[in-house]
C-alpha cells in the first residue's frame, strides 16, 4: 500500500475553483474540426525541450465484426502523433526509422475530453505523454544507472473524431481508433509490445477497442491502462455516488450531456456494451489491466465493476484507488503533483512488468 501525504489544505480549497471552472467551459457542440485542424502541430513552446512529435495521417479501415455496419459514420482519415524523448547525447529528433523495430514498445493512448473536447496537442496530454516517457526511461534503469530495459518507447496518440456533431457520433470515434490501431500495425510494430492505454473517455475507449480487437482476427495488445475510464455513459448514481458527486469537480450535468452527445443518434441505449466498457462480458484472454481512480470520482463504481468483471473472468487486474481524489487529478499537475508522479510511476512499472506478471488491487492512500 503506497502511502502519500493526504489533501492538503490548498488542494481542498482548490476543489471549488476547478468546479466553478469547470462549470464555465462552453462545450464545442455543432462545430467539428477539419481533418487539417486534427492534424495540427502543437503550440510553440507547448512541447518539451527533451520531447519530439511528428503526425501521421492513417487512412480509413475496415471495421471490426461487432460493429454493426447500419451505424456506421462515414470513414476519414485518422491524425496520428508519435511522441518520444530525445537521447541523451542528441540535440536533435531521431528520425521515424529510430523508432521502427522489434524492440520498440508502444503505448498507444487515446486522450480523454468526454468525447467532445480534448486532442493530443493539448497541452495537458503533452505534459501526461512526457511524464510517462520520462518515468519509463527513469525505471529502465537499475541503481548503478545501467540500462536494464533496451527497448524504446513511443506514445502514439490518435486525433479521433469527437462527438461535436451528430455525424461524428458513436462508432465514429471507434472507427477512427480501429483505423489507428491497424495503422500502428502496418508500420511494423508488434502487438505484443503495444500497451492501449487511455484516460477519462479515453480509458473507456481503451477498454472497448480492445474488446474490439479480441473479437476480430487482429492481434491484441499485451496490456490496457485506463485512468478513471467513462465506462458508463449516463450513470445511475447510487446514494454513495451522490455523495462523491458533492465532492467531485465534474458534476453530473456536464457528464449527461457529453454522455448524450456521445451516443447521438446512434438508437443505442447507454448501457450498450459497445458505449459503456463496464457492461461488457470478460474472458481470460482479457490482456493484463491497470485502472486507476479516484474515490471522490462520481464514476469510481464504473472502475470497479469493471475490475470485478476483469476479475471474474479470471484475467488479471490491478485496480488503485486515490483518497479524496477527483476525476482528472492526473492532468492538473499544479495541484496535484504527487499523485501525478505516482500515477506515472505506477503506468511505468507496469508497462515494463512481462506479460505474464500478476496485478492485484490496491488501495493509495494519498
Amino acid at each position: 500500500m503506497t502511502t502519500i501525504k493526504p489533501l492538503t489544505d490548498e488542494q481542498r480549497n482548490a476543489f471549488p475553483v476547478l468546479r466553478a471552472w469547470l462549470a464555465s467551459v462552453t462545450f464545442p457542440l455543432g462545430i467539428a474540426e477539419s481533418l487539417k485542424e486534427r492534424a495540427r502541430q502543437p503550440k510553440s513552446g507547448s512541447l518539451p525541450a527533451d520531447m519530439t512529435v511528428r503526425v501521421e495521417i492513417s487512412p480509413p479501415s475496415r471495421p471490426p465484426p461487432l460493429l454493426d455496419t447500419s451505424m456506421l459514420k462515414m470513414p476519414e482519415p485518422v491524425p496520428l502523433y508519435f511522441f518520444t524523448l530525445r537521447s541523451g547525447d542528441e540535440d536533435q529528433a531521431q528520425s521515424p526509422s529510430d523508432f521502427l523495430d522489434q524492440d520498440t514498445h508502444v503505448i498507444f493512448f487515446i486522450h480523454g475530453g468526454g468525447n467532445i473536447t480534448g486532442h493530443p496537442t493539448h497541452t495537458r496530454f503533452i505534459n501526461l505523454f512526457a511524464q510517462i516517457l520520462r518515468s519509463v526511461a527513469s525505471h529502465s534503469h537499475g541503481e548503478n544507472g545501467t540500462r536494464t530495459v533496451k527497448s524504446k518507447w513511443v506514445v502514439i496518440a490518435p486525433s479521433y473524431r469527437l462527438a461535436t456533431v451528430p455525424e461524428n457520433a458513436f462508432p465514429a470515434a471507434l472507427q477512427d481508433l480501429v483505423a489507428a490501431y491497424d495503422y500502428v500495425l502496418g508500420k511494423g510494430y508488434n502487438a505484443s509490445n503495444i500497451v492501449v492505454a487511455g484516460d477519462s473517455a479515453g480509458g473507456n475507449h481503451a477498454i472497448v477497442l480492445t474488446h474490439l480487437i479480441l473479437h476480430s482476427d487482429r492481434p491484441p495488445p499485451r496490456a490496457v491502462v485506463a485512468i478513471a475510464p467513462v465506462a458508463i455513459q449516463i450513470p445511475k448514481l447510487n446514494e454513495d455516488d451522490k455523495v462523491r458527486l458533492r465532492a467531485d469537480i465534474v458534476s453530473v450535468a456536464a457528464s449527461e450531456k457529453m454522455g448524450w452527445a456521445y451516443i447521438g443518434d446512434s438508437g443505442v441505449a447507454p448501457t450498450d456494451p459497445l458505449v459503456s466498457a463496464a457492461s461488457l462480458t470478460f474472458t481470460a484472454a482479457w490482456p493484463r489491466t491497470l485502472i486507476l481512480v479516484g474515490t471522490v470520482d462520481q464514476l469510481i463504481s464504473a472502475s470497479r465493476e469493471l475490475a470485478r468483471r476483469i476479475t471474474a473472468a479470471g484475467a488479471l487486474v490491478e485496480l488503485v484507488e486515490y483518497e479524496e481524489r477527483p476525476h482528472g487529478w492526473w492532468v492538473l499537475p499544479s495541484v496535484f503533483p504527487e499523485e501525478l508522479q505516482d500515477t506515472v510511476g505506477r503506468v511505468a512499472r507496469f508497462v515494463l512488468e512481462p506479460k505474464s506478471a500478476s496485478a492485484r488491487p490496491t488501495k493509495a492512500k494519498l
